[in-house]
């Protein structure tokens, strides 16, 4: 099965050796998401998770739609935070962009990220039919 690398200016750039996306078959497997500006490559709101929240979201739709599915086709998250107290504010935001069938998720507290990132997540979609 043929991996195509998927890569779109509408999300951020990679802050290490590492890819936006890959797309093999009809599954689409994202790197972490990160809440940074994809035109000034600065993180958004630091320590925010709500902000930060919005603002992956909006980098990982860019993505999954370079690789032809979007946020109703995610069917698994893999969610970092930095404070797992702040789990209910993150999971209230969250809601908002799956409010049917939410993709499975894993959520766990990492510790502290660099510069005030609160949050960092990862999906696996399947392409739009």
């Amino acid at each position: 099965m043929e991996k195509i690398k998927i890569e779109t200016d509408r999300a951020a750039r990679p802050g290490g050796w590492y890819s936006q996306a890959f797309r093999v078959g009809d599954l689409v497997f994202t790197a972490g998401v990160t809440a940074t500006d994809p035109n000034t490559q600065q993180l958004i709101a630091p320590g925010d998770i709500v902000a930060q929240t919005h603002a992956i979201m909006k980098n990982l739709s860019a993505i999954l739609e370079e690789a032809g599915s979007d946020l109703a086709h995610v069917v698994k998250t893999l969610v970092f935070v930095a404070d797992i107290d702040q789990f209910d504010l993150f999971n209230e935001t969250y809601k908002a962009y799956f409010p049917h069938d939410p993709p499975a998720r894993s959520t766990m507290q990492v510790g502290k990220f660099n510069n005030g990132m609160a949050i960092e997540i990862e999906a696996v979609a399947v392409v739009k039919d």
